[in-house]
This record gives C-alpha cells, structure tokens and sequence, in this order.
C-alpha cells in the first residue's frame, strides 16, 4: 500500500459525507478487519465510530479548523461477520472549545452493531503542532 495513504484509506473506508445531518462511512468487510472469532475486530467498529463522529463535527466548525479525540466510548450490541457496515455521527452540542457527538453502526439489514459517543477538542487549524495538542 501507498505511504501516502491515510490510515482510514488502509482500512478500506469509504466517506459518503453529510446524509440527513450525520456524516456517514461505510465498509466493505473483508478477512482483514476480522478477528481470530471470525468477526469484525472491535477496534474496527471503534476506528468507523471515531471517524464519524470526528468528521461530523468538523462539519460543524469553520472551514480549516480541526478536533482532536479527547474521549469516546463504545457499546458493542452483535458481530457482524460479513457484509457492508454503515458508520454515522452527529455533532448534537458545541461550545468555544469542546463538542460532544454520538454515532451508530448498523448492518445492511439495518440492526444495530454499535453505538458511540464522544468528545471532541476543538482545534483553530486542522493540524497542530506538538505544544498545542491536547
């Protein structure tokens, strides 16, 4: 694989952007994003959540401003050991300096594989150098 490549490129993510006020991703399951239980690793679901939840509140904010995770918590409700997955997040609250957003994943049937929320330090550039970070 390319260097260049982000690490949700590497996973095999694919961005559909805002739908209905969420951001939304999907993935195709493949052998690699699956656990030795032949279901899809945990930190998968985890990284589609963190992704969607991350980039829907970098919807909210001013074009070049940026978050950084400062926390997110996950449920795993069932496996899911095949098909497309489908990850979306909401921005539901905001202030100067910190957002709070919630996100699911759901199968192709529509039942639900996972739920998140979290919470986002809100960034003045997209990028920051170290004595910025959180």
């Amino acid at each position: 694989m390319s260097e260049d490549l982000e690490f949700t490129d590497h996973l095999g993510f694919r961005t559909l952007g805002m739908q209905d006020g969420a951001f939304v991703i999907d993935l195709d399951l493949e052998r690699r994003h699956m656990s030795r239980a032949d279901r899809a690793h945990g930190g998968v679901l985890f990284s589609m959540l963190d992704t969607a939840l991350g980039r829907a509140v970098i919807e909210e904010l001013p074009p070049g401003r940026g978050c950084a995770t400062v926390e997110l918590k996950i449920n795993y409700f069932r496996p899911v050991q095949r098909g497309r997955i489908r990850a979306s997040g909401r921005c539901v609250q905001r202030t100067k300096s910190l957002a709070y957003a919630e996100g699911d994943i759901v199968n192709e049937e529509g039942k639900l594989l996972a739920r998140a929320t979290g919470t986002f330090f809100l960034t003045d550039t997209m990028r920051q150098p170290d004595r910025e970070r959180v």
